[in-house]
């Protein structure tokens, strides 16, 4: 049981243990040379998450040991993570982590370890129908993961348990207050581990020189100057900072000019997108949907493989579609597959 010390992961662990699972608990070091910037109490990798975690298993009664992923995590996630900004996009290193750390490093030292089977405290569903096993939706529409999930191995899925996935956050609190369990002591563990109060400039800062360069409106005038394109993202409106009639959103970024184009907020619509580092749990024709960020509203679309290029047209148009982010299918609550954003299409007013 891979364990942060966060509320979720420590409730699965408790559930897995109730259900009569042989429960060995597992807390990762990713943080490496990182960890003197980034320890912090609610940092998912930190020595009081650690800590945290460790008195959970005591109060479970279940070994716990902390296993050190730090080469594989820099690697993997944080070089990727780097070098995506480097290019202008904008990465989701979750779903970086899932794919090359926890379902991948980890499960492969927990299999050769003896272990059976590998969970989590993500909010998803693994089922088995008549032999395939197949990721869908959590039962709390708030906090499904599933978004964040797609990229894994669909081999692994047969191995891997998600104890949270049939419930909602709201009633596992519940739960654990009636159990008496003190859940301020574990309270949420941070999303973005390696980067403390989810200050991306601050961090990349220390890894890529900013370098000013101009903001253009979309109509061709010359607005200001930008810090460095790793301060922006698009779809952004705050943090621009220049005075202007009607609010302004990032457009597009376009790295090799160093410039950045803004506009207003339906300039932000688009209706295609091609995406790459495709992974396909399967494939349905009809009622497909999509998005291209975790809280957004999957909305209807089509899809096709062009190469190991993924091609995905919506119906409406979608708003802030960003090169480095991930587009996920789903058919109903099923996930289908999903890839890396890296073209949008033509704006839907265009």
């Amino acid at each position: 049981m891979a364990m942060s010390g966060g509320f979720d992961s420590s409730f699965a662990a408790y559930l897995l243990k109730e259900k009569g699972y042989n429960v060995v608990g597992v807390t990762f070091e990713l943080l490496g040379k990182h960890a003197p910037l980034i320890e912090s109490l609610y940092c998912s990798h930190s020595n009081h998450a650690v800590a945290r975690a460790q008195g959970v298993a005591r109060y479970l009664s279940i070994p716990h040991y902390v296993l050190d992923l730090s080469q594989e995590f820099e690697t993997h996630v944080i070089h990727p993570f780097i070098d995506e900004y480097k290019s202008g996009n904008t990465p989701n290193p979750c779903i970086l982590c899932n794919r090359s750390v926890k379902f991948s490093s980890f499960a492969k030292k927990a299999f050769s370890m003896g272990a059976d089977k590998l969970a989590t405290g993500h909010y998803a569903i693994i089922e088995e129908i008549d032999g395939d096993y197949c990721l869908k939706k959590g039962a709390d529409g708030y906090k499904d993961q599933s978004y964040f999930l797609y990229s894994v191995d669909k081999s692994i899925l047969k191995n891997t348990l998600f104890p949270l996935g049939p419930y909602t956050k709201k009633d596992l609190r519940e739960r654990a207050r009636n159990l008496s369990w003190n859940i301020h002591m574990i309270e949420e563990s941070q999303d973005i581990c390696f980067i403390p109060d989810n200050d991306y400039g601050d961090f990349l800062s220390r890894h890529i020189a900013p370098r000013a360069g101009p903001i253009y409106h979309t109509d061709g005038t010359f607005l200001g100057n930008h810090r460095g394109l790793y301060f922006y993202t698009i779809g952004q409106r705050k943090g621009i900072n220049i005075p202007y009639g009607t609010p302004l959103y990032v457009v597009d970024i376009i790295p090799d000019e160093n410039l950045i184009i803004v506009g207003g907020k339906e300039e932000l619509l688009c209706t295609s997108l091609t995406a790459s580092k495709v992974n396909m749990f399967s494939h349905a024709s009809l009622n497909v949907s999509g998005k291209v960020r975790y809280r957004q509203k999957a909305e209807a679309c089509t899809y096709e493989m062009e190469g190991d290029s993924l091609r995905v047209q919506f119906a409406t148009p979608i708003s802030s579609v960003t090169p480095g982010q991930s587009v996920v299918l789903y058919h109903g609550d099923r996930v289908i597959g999903g890839g890396i954003i890296k073209t949008r299409g033509r704006q839907a007013n265009q």
